[in-house]
């Protein structure tokens, strides 16, 4: 039909499948999360619409006619016909009538065939184009030969997808520009300060000389702020390595319910010097062994467990518990801390992000360790997410699975939560 889009595709051409409107441009996008749509009511065909309106536009002049004739026949008609021609005429206009009606639904089926054709069709395929650039898909595109209205709000649509790509694009290229200063600028900095760590070690532990009092504080002050920053260039390079796809996994059988209690046994004198208590309840079920990375779980774990530790109020509990799933088993670390602010937890994985209300604790961080954290998690197969309310406290939940198959074979740097701001 002359207004109905035809399908290209962005250079190299690749055929697309059968009955798919839309065509693979060559970028490949990345995924984002799935808005949540509200609709109003049920949803109505406008072809159906358009359909019903000329029926009733069609129908009802003939059903006008039928009366008129009808009221004329009973006023007039019967007076001069004689009664053996009575039922010929009515006969003759009942025909008449059907006839003239089956040959208005002919006609209107006919029209709304040729409005789907050049109207209806053309914009379903652009709301199915609509909804794919809505979860992010960006390799299609819609042509059209017309000059209607249609034609150029594809074309208008068109040229918003190449803009959006393009963005994307420049997006990824600075992103990895900076991941690449990151990391350069990491290296530069991690031989200088671990030779300051050892050096401010020596000179604390009395290797060069005795020290006073006053000068021991000081030098212990300075060597807490030089781990700080060991453990800083330590985090950077890590989100770097994880943004290059090389952060190195190593994923062995592991009895993850064992593993989990020794890991939590190790924090429990660090909670204790901060006021806090840990608890962890051993689970009365069995586990399958968990092909996990012990090293990088170690991370993501303590990572969550020196949050809670860290934000938790004075004499405050932490409690740690793993439930068993249908395919996955799930730990939740939860403290009674100051909790994050409602409109700010969808950041909460997010690089360099940390909410308003620690700021003003003005507590350390760097605002990486929970971007780690979900990144380890996901290329284990899991998932996570946080539970909280603020003033109240905070629960981390993540899931790992009990299969092997589901644990990805390859390392992925996951963007799709990088975004949300």
């Amino acid at each position: 039909m002359p207004n109905e889009p035809e399908i290209k595709e962005k250079a190299p051409i690749v055929q697309p499948l059968p009955q798919n409107p839309f065509t693979v441009a060559v970028t490949t996008p990345a995924r984002t999360p799935e808005p949540t749509l509200v609709q109003e009511g049920g949803r109505r065909s406008v072809f159906l619409r358009i359909l019903g309106t000329f029926f009733l536009l069609s129908v009802t002049p003939i059903a006008i006619s039928a009366g008129l004739t009808a009221t004329v026949y009973q006023s007039s008609i019967r007076q001069f016909l004689p009664a053996t021609s009575v039922t010929q005429v009515e006969q003759v206009l009942l025909a008449q009538n059907i006839l003239i009606l089956v040959l208005v639904v002919i006609m209107v089926i006919f029209a709304g065939s040729l409005i789907s054709a050049s109207l209806i069709r053309p914009l379903t395929r652009l709301v199915k184009l609509t909804h794919l650039v809505g979860e992010g898909e960006l390799r299609y595109r819609l042509k059209t030969n017309s000059r209607d209205e249609i034609s150029e709000l594809t074309k208008a649509f068109n040229i918003m997808i190449d803009r959006l790509e393009e963005q994307r694009r420049r997006e990824r290229l600075i992103s990895q520009m900076k991941s690449e200063f990151i990391s350069i600028a990491a290296h530069q900095l991690r031989t200088p300060l671990s030779a300051v760590k050892w050096t401010l070690k020596m000179l604390e532990e009395g290797d060069i000389g005795t020290l006073t009092q006053e000068q021991r504080e000081f030098i212990e002050r300075g060597y807490r702020v030089n781990e700080r920053m060991v453990r800083l260039v330590g985090d950077l390079l890590n989100v770097a390595r994880i943004e290059e796809g090389r952060f190195g996994y190593q994923r062995v059988p592991t009895d993850f319910l064992a593993y989990l209690s020794q890991t939590v046994e190790r924090f429990r004198v660090e909670a204790a010097a901060q006021g806090a208590s840990l608890s962890y309840d051993k689970p009365n079920f069995t586990l399958p062994k968990l092909f996990i990375d012990t090293s990088k779980m170690d991370l993501a774990i303590q990572n969550i467990i020196e949050n809670a530790i860290k934000y938790s109020k004075p004499g405050g509990l932490i409690d740690v518990t793993a439930n068993r799933l249908p395919e996955s088993v799930e730990v939740s670390i939860q403290d009674h801390g100051v909790g994050i602010p409602a409109h700010q937890i969808h950041r909460l994985f997010t690089k360099f992000f940390r909410a308003d209300n620690v700021v003003r604790m003005q507590t350390e961080g760097s605002g990486l360790g929970l971007f780690i954290v979900k990144n380890i998690i996901k290329n284990h197969g899991g998932d996570i997410h946080a539970e909280s309310e603020e003033g109240k406290g905070t629960k981390m939940i993540f899931t790992l699975p009990l299969s092997e198959a589901a644990v990805p074979k390859q390392e992925t740097a996951f963007e799709e939560f990088v975004g949300g701001l």
